[in-house]
């Protein structure tokens, strides 16, 4: 059951609807009348908020005033809009739960979470560190329905360090080198990418949507440091860092992707 008026020769939905009590026009949020002798509602107030350019940590509870949520919100995100974090811990969308009615989030554009950052190359006698986990891009904070046309993506993960290399030449002797960075995960904000071991290559950062690439390692006297993993791209995880040739010590782990959707104990109907 719907409430709808005619307006120049065609029934229309309205968007606001007033009801004139003790001699003052109040806004109606929800209406219901009595059929069969049951109340069934017929109306009820909407509000749209729409995101029309680029948008770092959206939180519905910020934005949204306390009048916008009254009634049913629909949020929508525009084709080629990116909502982002730039920040692992922080989602890109949080749904907040202050909406008293139906929130519908209808994305046309990318939600996508923070890349994680590459670990760091190690030298001779030491494990490569390992990447970071890529972010969340949408956390609910209630039940919502999704409206999915777009992109939805965790941050990649970061690519792990390389090892160290040690090669011993008998006796005292032996010889040095050191793993290099891994790369950064993709998703805005991205990932950045590791420091290597003392004269190795650093990681690269990643982009909006790939990982960057791993650094280059060193080498001395039959001491081969491992190259630092790559990091994944968005919605996918790192690579691990090389073990060396010469040593037994390996390359970091690559870091886990980021959670597209976080339903956080809530529910969502829709894509």
């Amino acid at each position: 059951m719907s409430l709808s008026i005619k307006d120049g020769g065609a029934w229309k939905e309205p968007t606001k609807v007033e009801v004139k009590d003790s001699g003052a026009w109040k806004e109606v949020i929800t209406g219901s009348i009595k059929d069969g002798g049951t109340w069934k509602p017929f109306y009820t107030r909407k509000f749209t908020y729409t995101v029309s350019s680029n948008v770092n940590k959206l939180d519905l509870d910020t934005v949204l005033s306390a009048d916008n949520k009254l009634g049913d919100v629909d949020v929508v995100i525009s084709s080629g809009v990116y909502v982002y974090s730039n920040s692992t811990g922080t989602p890109a969308l949080l749904t907040g739960s202050g909406v008293a009615g139906v929130l519908t989030i209808i994305n046309n554009g990318y939600i996508y979470g923070a890349g994680g950052n590459g670990g760091a190359g190690n030298r001779g006698f030491a494990n490569g560190y390992a990447g970071g986990a890529g972010g969340t891009a949408l956390k609910l904070e209630k039940n919502i329905t999704l409206d999915n046309n777009g992109s939805i993506l965790g941050g990649g993960g970061g690519g792990g360090g390389g090892s160290g290399g040690q090669n011993w030449h008998g006796g005292f002797s032996q010889s040095y080198s050191y793993g290099s960075g891994g790369g950064g995960g993709g998703g805005a904000s991205y990932g950045s990418g590791a420091a290597g071991g003392s004269g190795a290559g650093s990681g690269a950062s990643g982009g909006l949507s790939s990982g960057g690439g791993g650094g280059s390692a060193t080498a001395d006297d039959g001491a081969d440091g491992g190259v630092g993993g790559a990091g994944g791209n968005i919605g996918s995880a790192g690579a691990a860092g090389a073990n060396t040739n010469s040593s037994g010590n390996t390359g970091g782990s690559g870091g886990s992707a980021g959670t597209a959707i976080d339903n956080n104990g809530n529910t969502r109907t829709g894509d």
